[in-house]
């Protein structure tokens, strides 16, 4: 790698520098100290990324989701092998978890199916993955992309759900402020300082997110104009330049597409500081620093400027300067690997003060992937042999990884950029926030696409690390840990004021698949662990908690995932406004899945809600199919605690059964008692259907008891005991409890944990001369489905699949990685002429 004379390059990821630094005064001994420090960050903090190919960018109710997920190191972009387990969510338009995947890695690759239910409505849902360790960094930083789901499911509404119209003045007036535009300005290194020269971006979105355009002047506190015109350029994104006044503030007066106008305060501007300006010159960034001070008063020593892409750092030496002559520097782009260069600008004492991103493209974003069918074009049922080749820019091979879908073209024209694994791990992994058309940045190279991404850069934010930890010498902070094998994990804190519990004393049940009884305890931050749990399918698990004085007046909060908060998803144009490729894919969809429910009958049985139905009997039991009982037990002597008024008196639970039933002796005072089964001994007690000991039981309050039920002698054998049983039902376990407490019990959590997911295998039929009357093929969108593929070390690999019963122009898009961890995209055309 050439250096620019006086610049120093090195690769922090790894923790060590590649070159040896010339020798500078002490300020570039300041630099060098800054760059260990950050090569120290990146080693500890081993952050990771997520990405999933799928097989087509559009769906409808009833559809599955084919997933292939790549898990890289977040510097190198190479496939990771820190993490083994991957999360995949599907959230629905009110980002609730409506599906839920666990997928086991290999060597940083898995793949997998979700299904989109047919019961689910129509509209925009999100499409998330993530390791427990990428979590360190941020919840900003789970992989996530949007999915247009249309009303495709026979069984279904055949449109998406409208908004509902607010009733009350209060409410149209709370729609009308929600509906505002939203309008940022973010000035062009952090800051505006007043006499210095201004580059300030603009971005504006409506209230769901997406982008406006706009188009408007500056003006100050007097109204007089002070820039007469700009506008965005793409993505409700542009720029403009000034030079803030003294003791001045700004406005911009901006018109919408509607033709609406409103005014937005710009930051103020502050009377001392610094401003950094960084220019594209082709092969070099040209970086401009300014200082302003009190009365003139000079910068107070030499500025630094640091530059790192994912851990590769550059920095020239310190220079002076002064209010009237900037530091300026040219910094080759030759010096990184392609990626989001971070410009930071320090002063004399090594505090940071200005920041900057832009983007280094050193050749194309991404390998080729050249893919060519053995046929111009083929008809339905005929065999499809697919050469697919990967090269760089000089057309060499490349051995990758890769994986291949063949849909409908229509579709994919309905999201021409979309996200590609080149703009995820490039560019939009290490941004924080919803980037709208994230492929458009680097579809067709240009100057105006060159422009758009740096308009991009300069307004979305960074968010890897925070300088004042990386200098303060702090290790990243380690919530979470990497998971091997299935794990559950959470935290106790106070049952009042969600303050930690630390020392809390864990005992984690676990009844099926395998019954198992593990303890543990919380750490300072009141956080636990358990790894390597024994799960099959689903297992359903009991937490329960205790002080470490005792006591179990704390609430466990198992981790279900990131946070699901979020501004309102937007919502579908209605079929008859949607573009007709739209109305096409709905329509053949449907047509499909009424086809499989001809041959599946029973796939459209449904569960019917009875209303105006009044039930009269008493119900003295929990139901024999309750997931609480867990033995199969049923019978004893039931104590219906739910309709008992002295139950809800707050009494213990051993309390309130003192004298109720024969045979059942209580002693003793809370919280030290005893219970007896006469003729049997010390009973067992099951909540829930888990075992726990009386310790616990005596800490539950009767008011949060559903029923109670009581087992003698031989009724109790199928508990594997000999002094009889004591199962207990609560309220909060009852999965049809609609009380006002719903909530977690005080000390206990029964938590479902799946298992890995067994993934599918899509469909691939194969035909010959002697089927005549081979039944429908269900293929419509997805003709070809495979998530794994590798080439061999000439970077070739061969595909075979058979084409379906349906005609028309279908896309073959692959993407991969290579070895060295360099994304890969290619895509190709396949014509079939159908039946």
């Amino acid at each position: 790698m050439r250096l620019q004379k006086g610049m120093a390059v090195a690769l922090l990821a790894a923790g060590v520098a590649l070159s040896a630094f010339r020798p500078q005064p002490t300020d570039d001994g300041l630099l060098a100290r800054i760059a260990r420090q950050l090569g120290d960050f990146y080693t500890a903090a081993r952050q990771e990324k997520a990405y999933l190919h799928i097989d087509r960018p559009v769906y409808g109710t009833g559809e599955t989701v084919w997933f292939s997920a790549y898990v890289v190191d977040a510097s190198r972009h190479q496939l990771d092998s820190l993490s083994s387990v991957l999360h995949v969510d599907l959230l629905s338009p009110e980002r609730k978890v409506v599906a839920r995947r666990t997928i086991r890695l290999q060597g940083g690759r898995a793949n997998g199916d979700i299904d989109i239910a047919d019961t689910l409505a129509a509209g925009t849902y999100v499409l998330r993955a993530y390791t427990n360790w990428m979590r360190n960094a941020g919840e900003d930083f789970v992989y996530s992309r949007r999915l247009s789901v249309w009303p495709a499911s026979p069984l279904g509404p055949q449109e998406a759900p409208k908004p509902a119209a607010p009733t009350t003045a209060y409410a149209r007036a709370k729609a009308l402020t929600a509906s505002r535009p939203d309008v940022q300005f973010f000035p062009e290194g952090g800051y505006l300082v007043e006499g210095l020269p201004a580059v300030v971006a603009c971005k504006a979105t409506d209230a769901s997110g997406r982008s406006l355009d706009v188009k408007g002047q500056i003006l100050n506190a007097q109204n007089a104009v002070v820039v007469s015109s700009f506008s965005s350029r793409h993505g409700g994104m542009g720029r403009f330049a000034f030079v803030p006044g003294a003791s001045q503030h700004y406005h911009a007066h901006l018109t919408f597409p509607d033709g609406s106008a409103a005014d937005f305060p710009l930051p103020a501007a502050q009377a001392t500081g610094y401003t950094l300006h960084v220019v594209d010159g082709g092969e070099n960034f040209l970086v401009e620093a300014r200082y302003r001070g009190a009365a003139g008063a000079p910068a107070p020593g030499p500025v630094l400027l640091m530059t790192q892409v994912r851990g590769v750092a550059a920095y020239p030496g310190p220079r002076p300067l002064t209010s009237d002559a900037p530091a300026t520097w040219r910094m080759p782009k030759k010096n990184y690997p392609t990626g989001i260069v971070h410009f930071t600008l320090f002063d004399g004492q090594g505090t940071p003060q200005c920041e900057r991103l832009a983007f280094a493209q050193n050749g194309p974003p991404s390998l080729r992937i050249s893919i060519t069918p053995d046929q111009a074009g083929y008809g339905a049922h005929a065999p499809v042999q697919l050469a697919v080749r990967v090269t760089d820019e000089a057309g060499q091979p490349v051995a990758t990884t890769f994986s291949l879908g063949v849909s409908d073209a229509g579709l994919a024209a309905l999201d021409p950029n979309a996200e590609t694994i080149a703009s995820n791990l490039l560019l939009t992994s290490d941004l924080v926030g919803y980037v709208q058309d994230p492929g458009y940045y680097f579809r067709n190279q240009s100057a105006a696409t060159s422009q758009a991404l740096d308009d991009l850069l300069l307004t979305q934010g960074w968010r890897r690390f925070v300088w004042k930890q990386v200098l303060s010498g702090e290790p990243a902070p380690l919530r979470f840990s990497p998971e091997q094998d299935i794990s559950l994990v959470g935290q106790v804190v106070s049952e009042h004021g969600n303050r930690p519990i630390a020392n809390s004393q864990l005992t984690f049940l676990q009844s099926r698949p395998t019954r198992t009884v593990v303890t543990g305890t919380t750490n300072a931050d009141g956080r636990f662990s358990f790894a390597g749990v024994p799960v099959r399918d689903t297992a359903i698990v009991t937490l329960q908690a205790r002080r470490s004085q005792g006591g179990s007046n704390v609430i466990i909060k198992p981790d279900t995932g990131p946070p699901t908060e979020g501004q309102p998803l937007p919502a579908l144009l209605s079929l008859a406004q949607a573009p007709a490729a739209v109305s096409t894919f709905v329509r053949r969809s449907r047509q499909a899945q009424a086809a499989e429910l001809d041959l599946h009958p029973e796939k459209a049985v449904r569960n019917i809600n009875l209303s105006n139905v009044a039930v009269t009997a008493k119900r003295v039991a929990v139901p024999r199919d309750d997931p609480r009982r867990l033995y199969g037990a049923t019978g004893g002597t039931v104590i219906d605690f739910a309709n008992e008024p002295a139950a809800q008196s707050g009494l213990n639970i051993l309390q309130f059964l003192q004298g109720r039933v024969a045979g059942l002796t209580i002693s003793g005072n809370p919280p030290n008692m005893t219970a007896q089964i006469r003729g049997s001994g010390s009973p067992l007690f099951i909540l829930d259907g888990n075992r726990v000991d009386i310790d616990f039981i005596s800490t539950l309050s009767s008011a949060d008891i559903e029923s109670v039920e009581i087992f003698k002698g031989t009724e109790a054998a199928i508990f594997g005991g000999s002094g009889g049983a004591i199962a207990i039902f609560t309220k909060r376990a009852n999965p049809n409890y609609k009380g006002a407490d719903k909530g977690p019990a005080p000390g206990i959590a029964v938590v479902k944990l799946p298992g890995f997911y067994e993934t599918r295998e899509f469909y691939q039929p194969r035909y010959n001369a002697l089927v005549t009357n081979p039944p429908a093929d269900p293929r419509t969108s997805t003709l070809y489905w495979n998530p794994l593929i590798s080439t061999n070390a000439k970077g070739e690999a061969e595909l075979h699949f058979f084409t379906a019963d349906g005609g028309g122009s279908f896309q073959a898009v692959a993407e991969g990685l290579s070895r060295d961890g360099r994304p890969a995209l290619g895509s190709g055309t396949i014509t079939v002429r159908g039946k």
